[in-house]
């Protein structure tokens, strides 16, 4: 006798197919061919499960419908695209090639696409919540592994006194003797701002930082017209609440992009390898192609350059023991 059927619950039911082919890929079915007015080029802002808001050259938004299609586009992708005549709906037509592609790893679903065509990640950083070199390093590290160079912009600066102001910027010198540009502002005040954004001028850049450093509100003082979300440092944990659900970019003028991330714990590390971290560590990298064994992880094994290089203080000591223990646990996702 053949079994009934199950019914499945109204939670887990398929919902009725609500589109139609078009030449052999997918399209919303309220997408007629013949409205559909001749390609232009865009850049992806925001995205939306099967949908994509495109700015056109003069910037202004298209919601637009995916084709199926394997190359799933991010915001920051250069785009064809074709709009519906007289309404402000299209769909995406082609990707156009990247020059870089930032990537993720997820819990669940490996590794997954950020941002497109970035050439710089601007790391935000904040005297409250306190920053710390092991997350700063890990910051340093997954960028390196995608080929970005990373600039470290200290917000809140109208904040701390005389002294602590001292202290941190003791604390980002060795940053700055390493190759990394850092700038102190504030996007209460403006203070130190302007030079920023005329230094990143012609440049497409993430904004990334642990929850709580003020990135919305920075963009609130970039972007005053528009209406951004901002959260506040929690009292009992001294962390920041999010605010930034998805990613999106923003224009500063016709040739500077900003992209607004979700928060530090988006970042995790536990899809590199050894090698991946070493390249992180820039000056660890460089000292330990001279060490005796090709392999050496710089803990203690016998002719370890970079371990000898630490004791002539060739290497910051922070530095070293940041390297170590990310090695050892770069496994861990951010806490």
């Amino acid at each position: 006798m053949t079994k009934p059927e199950k019914k499945s619950s109204k939670r887990w039911r398929k919902k009725p197919d609500r589109q139609v082919t078009y030449k052999k890929q997918t399209v919303d079915r309220n997408i007629d061919e013949d409205s559909l007015l001749e390609p232009e080029q865009g850049i992806v802002i925001s995205r939306f499960g099967q949908q994509v808001d495109i700015a056109d050259e003069n910037f202004e938004s298209i919601r637009c419908f995916l084709r199926k299609s394997n190359e799933v586009p991010v915001v920051g992708d250069r785009v064809w695209f074709r709009r519906q005549k007289d309404l402000p709906t299209g769909i995406l037509v082609e990707l156009i090639p990247r020059y870089s592609l930032l990537k993720r790893p997820t819990p669940h679903h490996g590794v997954k696409p950020v941002a497109a065509n970035i050439d710089l990640i601007a790391l935000l950083l904040a005297p409250e919540p306190a920053f710390s070199e092991v997350l700063l390093d890990r910051y340093l590290v997954a960028a390196q592994a995608s080929n970005l160079p990373v600039w470290i912009i200290m917000n809140k600066w109208d904040q701390p006194d005389d002294e602590a102001k001292a202290t941190i910027t003791n604390r980002l010198k060795l940053y700055q003797d390493l190759g990394y540009p850092v700038y102190y502002i504030s996007a209460i005040t403006g203070e130190g701002v302007e030079q920023l954004v005329n230094d990143l001028k012609g440049k497409q850049l993430l904004l990334a930082g642990q929850s709580g450093v003020g990135k919305s509100t920075l963009i609130g003082y970039l972007f005053p017209d528009m209406q951004i979300a901002t959260g506040e440092v929690s009292e009992n944990s001294g962390l920041g609440t999010h605010t930034t659900t998805a990613s999106r970019l923003y224009r500063l003028d016709e040739d500077t992009y900003l992209v607004d991330s979700p928060g530090v714990r988006e970042f995790g590390l536990w899809h590199l390898t050894d090698d991946d971290i070493k390249q992180g560590f820039i000056e660890i990298s460089r000292i330990g192609e001279q060490c005796k064994f090709r392999d050496c992880k710089h803990l203690n094994e016998p002719g370890c350059a970079v371990l000898a290089a630490a004791k002539k203080g060739v290497i910051a000591d922070s530095r070293l023991a940041n390297y170590q223990h990310l090695i050892q646990h770069f496994d861990q996702p951010f806490l």
